[in-house]
């Protein structure tokens, strides 16, 4: 799959699967590549608390990998992806310090 093919996929993909982990307190989602090339998809929640319970579930990758495939992103990149969870709680402390 071309670079900017999966590219677009996988920013396609953002909407939905904010959409899907909505009720676990996921308000945004961005991507960046890792240092393979690899996307990393960056999950943002408001507490500290939801980011660890959804770290705990382990549906989570797969449900997002589920959503990159539908969407279009090759086997090739959805297997190399890592899930990332981040708070808006621990990310105003980090600023504090």
């Amino acid at each position: 799959m071309a670079d900017e093919a999966w590219r677009s996929a996988v920013d396609a993909a953002l909407v939905p699967i904010v959409a899907s982990l909505g009720p676990w307190g996921v308000e945004e989602a961005h991507w960046l590549p890792d240092r393979q090339g690899a996307p990393v998809i960056w999950l943002r929640v408001r507490r500290r608390a939801q980011a660890e319970a959804l770290r705990r579930q382990v549906w989570l990758l797969p449900q997002v990998q589920v959503t990159l495939t539908r969407l279009g992103v090759g086997h090739d990149i959805v297997w190399n992806l890592r899930v990332e969870i981040s708070s808006a709680e621990a990310e105003a402390e980090l600023f504090r310090e």
